[in-house]
C-alpha cells in the first residue's frame, strides 16, 4: 500500500489538508478499516483489486459485442474469450490493481460508463444514459482526471444522437446527463472547499503549479516514450484495424487511449513508469488489436485459400498471443516471477520500519518522511510529508528544475520537485526521519549532531536525542 495517500494534518498551520485525489477510493478504504484492522483492510482492499480486473474482463467482452455483432457465432465466441483476456493480460493494470491504487477501480468504472453508453445509443433508452452519467460521475470521484474520458464519449453520444427524431426529447436526455455527472463534480468541490478550505486537492497544487508548460511537456514527452515504444505493436495493430474496418465505436476505444496519452504528456509524467495514468485504457487498445486481428487473418485467408485451407481464428490466437507478450515484454521476469514485484523490497523495508517505530515511540511522537505511504499509514503518529502531498506550504513552493530530481525520462519529476528540509526538519523536528537529504538540500550539517542513528529490530532508523517520545530502554545504546 506504499502509493496510497491520506488526508493528514498539515504541520505548519494544523489545518487538515487534502492530499489525496482519489476520494472514492478513500471513502472506500475508509469503510473497510471501521470494520477491519489495518493489515486486513490491505489484504482486503487486495482482493478487491482482484474482484475489480474480474470486472473490467466482463465489461470488456461485453464491450466487444458492439463492434463485432456482424461476426458469426463461431467468431464471436471466440471474440469474446480474447475479450475477456485482455482485460486480464495488461501487468501494470494487474500491478496496481493489486497493490491497493485506485487504477483497476477506475477502469471498471470507465469500461462500464462506456457500456452504458453504447447500449443508449443502440436503444435509446434513458435508463442507460442515466447510469453511463452514474458510472462516469463515480469515475471522477475515483480520479478527477476521468472528465476526459467522460467528454469524448458524451461527444460521441451527441454526435450519434444529432440525427435521430425527437429532436427535443434527446436534447433533454442528454443535457440531464450531464446535470447528473456534474453533480458529482459539484458535491466533491463543494466537500473539498466545506472540509479543507479549497476546491482543488493539495496534490494539484503540487503537481501542477509552478512548473514552466515548456518543461512540463518536455517531462511528458521524455517519460511516455518508452511507454509508447512498449506498446508499439498494439498501436500498429489498432490503426491497420482501423484503416482495414473503421467502425465509429473502434474510433472512440482509440480516442479514449489517445486521450490517456496525451494528458499524461500534458502533466508532465508520473514518478512510475508501470504506466498506471494509461493502464485503464489498454483493454480497449487491445479490444481494437482484436478487431485487426480478425481483418488481418481473413484477408490473409483470402490471400491463400487456393494454396491451403486453415481455420482463421487459429491466425487470430497466434496474433494476440505475439501483441500481448510485446505489451507487456519488459515485465515478463515479474510475470513468470523470475524477479520479485516492482518495489515490493522497499515496500518491505517500510512496513518492517512501521512495525519497529510502532514499538519504540509513544504517542506525540512525529514521524518525517518522504515515501509518504506505508509509513504513515501504519505508524500511529502524526506524520510530516517532506515532498508535500499533505503539507500546503511545500505544495505551493517553485518546483526545483535544476536537473537533480530527475528519473525515468523527466527532468523534474512531479510530486517529487518541491521541498524544504530547512522548514520541514530544521523547523519541525520530526522524532523520527527517512533521511536528511533530497535534490539539492541535506541539512545533516544542521541537524545531524540532534540525531542518532539506532539500529533495531535489524532497521536503521533516525531518531531525536534525547527525545521524550522514545522508548529508550527498548534500545541497546552504546
Amino acid at each position: 500500500m506504499e502509493f496510497c495517500t491520506w488526508p493528514w494534518v498539515g504541520m505548519e498551520s494544523g489545518r487538515v489538508c487534502s492530499g489525496y485525489t482519489n476520494l472514492l477510493m478513500v471513502l472506500l478504504m475508509s469503510l473497510i478499516m471501521l470494520f477491519f484492522s489495518k493489515t486486513t483492510s490491505v489484504l482486503i482492499i487486495q482482493i478487491l483489486g482482484i474482484v475489480f480486473l474480474l470486472i473490467i474482463a466482463c465489461l470488456n467482452m461485453l464491450i466487444s459485442e458492439f463492434l463485432f455483432s456482424f461476426r458469426n457465432e463461431g467468431h464471436r465466441k471466440l471474440t469474446k474469450v480474447l475479450a475477456f483476456l485482455c482485460g486480464l493480460f495488461y501487468y501494470p493494470l494487474l500491478y496496481w490493481s493489486l497493490m491497493g491504487m485506485e487504477t483497476g477501480l477506475l477502469c471498471a468504472l470507465l469500461l462500464a460508463g462506456m457500456y452504458f453508453g453504447f447500449k443508449y445509443v443502440q436503444s435509446r433508452n434513458f435508463l442507460f444514459l442515466f447510469l453511463f452519467a452514474v458510472f462516469s460521475g463515480l469515475a471522477f470521484l475515483t480520479r478527477n482526471d476521468s472528465i476526459i474520458f467522460f467528454f469524448v464519449l458524451w461527444v460521441y453520444i451527441c454526435a450519434e444522437s444529432a440525427w435521430q427524431s425527437k429532436q427535443s426529447q434527446i436534447l433533454r436526455e442528454l443535457f440531464a446527463s450531464l446535470g447528473v455527472y456534474f453533480l458529482f463534480i459539484a458535491g466533491q468541490l463543494s466537500f473539498q472547499n466545506m472540509y479543507y478550505g479549497e476546491m482543488l486537492p493539495n496534490t494539484y497544487v503540487l503537481k501542477m503549479t509552478g512548473m514552466p508548460l515548456v518543461i512540463r511537456l518536455q517531462n511528458g514527452f521524455g517519460f511516455i516514450l518508452p511507454y509508447l515504444r512498449e506498446v508499439l505493436m498494439g498501436v500498429l495493430m489498432s490503426v491497420t484495424g482501423l484503416f482495414i474496418d473503421w467502425h465509429k465505436e473502434k474510433i472512440v476505444l482509440f480516442s479514449l487511449f489517445g486521450v490517456s496519452v496525451l494528458y499524461q504528456i500534458y502533466v508532465g509524467g508520473d514518478p512510475w513508469n508501470y504506466w498506471r495514468i494509461m493502464a485503464p485504457s489498454m483493454p480497449l487498445l487491445l479490444l481494437l488489436c482484436v478487431n485487426a486481428a480478425w481483418s488481418l487473418s481473413e484477408r490473409f485467408w483470402i490471400l491463400v485459400k487456393p494454396l491451403i485451407n486453415f481455420p482463421t481464428g487459429s491466425v487470430v490466437i497466434a496474433l494476440m498471443s505475439l501483441c500481448l507478450a510485446a505489451v507487456n515484454f519488459r515485465f515478463l521476469q515479474e510475470i513468470t516471477l523470475q524477479v520479485a514485484p516492482y518495489l515490493v523490497d522497499r515496500n518491505a523495508r517500510s512496513v518492517n520500519t512501521a512495525i519497529a517505530l510502532n514499538d519504540i515511540l509513544q504517542d506525540k511522537a512525529t514521524i518525517g518522511v518522504f515515501w509518504a505511504g506505508t509509513l504513515p499509514y501504519y505508524v500511529d503518529n502524526r506524520a510530516i510529508d517532506f515532498l508535500g502531498k499533505s503539507d500546503s506550504y511545500i505544495a505551493h513552493l517553485p518546483p526545483d528544475v535544476s536537473g537533480s530530481v530527475s528519473f525515468n525520462g523527466m527532468m523534474s519529476v512531479p510530486g517529487h520537485n518541491k521541498y524544504d528540509l530547512v522548514y520541514s526538519i530544521v523547523g519541525l523536528k520530526p522524532t523520527y526521519v527517512q533521511r536528511f537529504f533530497w535534490g539539492r538540500q541535506s541539512v545533516f550539517s544542521m541537524v545531524g549532531g540532534e540525531y542518532i542513528e539506532v539500529q533495531y529490530r535489524y532497521m536503521t532508523l533516525y531518531l531525536q536525542k534525547n527525545s521524550p517520545y522514545v522508548n529508550w530502554e527498548k534500545l541497546k545504546l552504546p
